[in-house]
């Protein structure tokens, strides 16, 4: 049976739809072995429903018509006049980007400190009066336009738009709503972030999860899934993938060059949107950064030359939606984040926050604002910090290591990848050392665990618990295979623990000592 693949077209006025037969088997489009070429996407067909319903903010869409004629007189608002804003004046007190190693300078207290400030009524980089009063969904331009700057010199993504958000959660919430319908099946890895999968259930959305290695989501699997659907019993064909591709939240893994773009191409040839979440993209480690780079050309430069590729850089058909975040690299009770994506996207995604949220956190634009003007650290400074901020996440994630391999792997019971980028080791269990690990149970429903894993773990779990330690159980973020595509069941792989190793040396040094003993006592027994 032939299915219509709808190749959108949209001019000025009107809209026109040609019809393009292909077999349902095969993909949407067609990569050349030499390299992608940019296709046609019809970005409509991957609408929600809701998405394809909503209409624009009345309110909104009225603004925007005010703002093209200079000196309009407006008494058509709903918000307080300016002047009796309760506030005038914000002081942000930040570290000094002058040394060498600004973060350990600001940690041992020996660096200087920086204000910058933010006015109600002098010239600022974003005026309080501004930032305070109701906004547009997709962010104050003075904002966008700094991370877009930022995302040009990083990415160098081709006609690609920024909107803000209030963190990833935020923007990965409603992406689902924007892309999604009930019984829809939307991809990810097999373990990932389970309060955003969770939080596309309600919407009726089915997970597919794909199976992982320690260098994190496997293409041919992913490929194995797409052909070998069967819409008459499984539905839809997924249409989105979901994905953490640096650091990924719980393995730590990181994709390489050569994963990404095989993950791209496939995307390319089944017409999917890949959600790129990717909050701990700028935490990378052993980086061999050029300090001649630096000095030449600043630290923007350097940094971009050494960071991972992002799949947003490779977005020739605009069928990546990639997700930035301040949490990881500031504070996360910011709650600012940036998505990228292509502008019909980004309409329909600012439709959506203008009729929901409204606009991104206002206290938070107007520091970010500041903080990459040309009275703060400017984009190149960030950078510095960041390359600095590295530098001491890569000193825990040694230390971390060091001890485990002391404390923990000396036992044979437990071992560790060291992990490239982010906050997390993902810590394997060697259950088949424990002498009651069976693998020989028979599966209460077909399909079902054959080995008695999750329940050792959960034990080890409560043991850890009881010994003052709490670390997150890899079923935690297990993702349920509804679709029958895994082969075999998640639980006979739930045997890993996710731990941090930003905190602090004595946590690290405490932590794993009760780990490495609390297991001994468990395995032993």
């Amino acid at each position: 049976m032939e299915k219509p693949a709808i190749q959108y077209i949209r001019p000025k006025f009107c809209l026109v739809y040609i019809m393009v037969f292909l077999p349902s088997t095969t993909p949407a489009t067609s990569a050349v072995d030499a390299g992608l070429k940019r296709s046609r996407v019809d970005y409509s067909r991957h609408l929600s429903s809701e998405a394809r319903a909503r209409l624009p903010n009345p309110i909104k869409s009225i603004w925007k018509a005010a703002q093209v004629k200079a000196g309009t007189i407006n008494m058509g608002n709903g918000d307080p006049h300016h002047t009796l804003y309760p506030i005038c004046e914000m002081n942000f007190v930040v570290p000094s980007i002058d040394g060498h190693d600004p973060v350990q300078s600001w940690r041992s207290g020996t660096g200087e400190q920086n204000i910058i400030a933010s006015y109600k009524d002098d010239p600022c980089a974003l005026s309080l009066r501004t930032a305070f009063a109701y906004g547009a969904g997709a962010g104050l331009k003075e904002v966008r336009d700094a991370l877009a700057n930022l995302n040009d010199r990083i990415h160098s993504p081709p006609n690609h738009t920024v909107s803000l958000s209030l963190g990833n959660a935020d923007a990965l919430t409603k992406c689902f709503r924007l892309l999604g319908d009930p019984g829809d099946s939307f991809l990810c890895e097999e373990f990932t972030f389970s309060a955003m999968t969770n939080a596309a259930l309600p919407l009726g959305i089915q997970w597919v999860p794909i199976r992982m290695d320690n260098n994190g989501l496997v293409p041919s699997d992913l490929e194995r899934i797409l052909s070998n659907w069967d819409e008459a019993t499984q539905g839809k064909r997924p249409h989105v993938l979901y994905t953490i591709p640096c650091s990924q939240n719980p393995t730590g893994s990181t994709l390489s060059l050569e994963r990404r773009q095989q993950i791209y191409r496939i995307a390319h040839d089944w017409d999917i949107i890949i959600l790129e979440d990717d909050p701990y993209f700028f935490l990378q480690y052993d980086l061999d950064v050029n300090q001649s780079t630096i000095q030449q050309y600043g630290y923007t430069r350097a940094m971009a030359e050494v960071l991972p590729r992002s799949f947003l850089s490779m977005d020739y058909d605009g069928r990546v939606m990639r997700l930035d975040s301040f949490s990881k690299i500031v504070a996360p009770g910011m709650r600012l984040g940036w998505v990228t994506s292509n502008s019909f996207f980004a309409e329909k995604l600012d439709m959506l926050t203008d009729s929901s949220s409204q606009h991104p956190h206002g206290m938070g634009q107007a520091f970010v604002a500041e903080l990459l003007g040309s009275d703060g650290w400017g984009v190149d400074g960030f950078m510095k910090w960041i390359s600095s901020l590295c530098n001491e996440y890569q000193r825990r994630r040694d230390l971390f290591m060091d001890i485990f391999r002391q404390k923990v792997a000396v036992s044979g019971f437990a071992t560790a990848e060291v992990p490239q980028s982010g906050m997390f080791v993902w810590i394997k269990i060697n259950l088949e050392h424990h002498a009651r690990f069976s693998t020989s149970q028979t599966p209460t429903v077909p399909g079902g665990p054959t080995t008695n894993t999750a329940d050792l773990m959960d034990e080890l779990f409560r043991k850890l618990l009881n010994s003052g330690l709490v670390m997150m159980p890899a079923s935690t973020f297990a993702v349920v295979d509804r679709a029958g595509t895994m082969g075999s069941h998640i639980n006979d792989r739930v045997n890993f623990f996710r731990a941090t190793f930003v905190g602090t040396d004595e946590t690290i040094r405490d932590g794993l000592t009760i780990f490495g003993r609390t297991l001994e006592e468990f395995s032993c027994c």
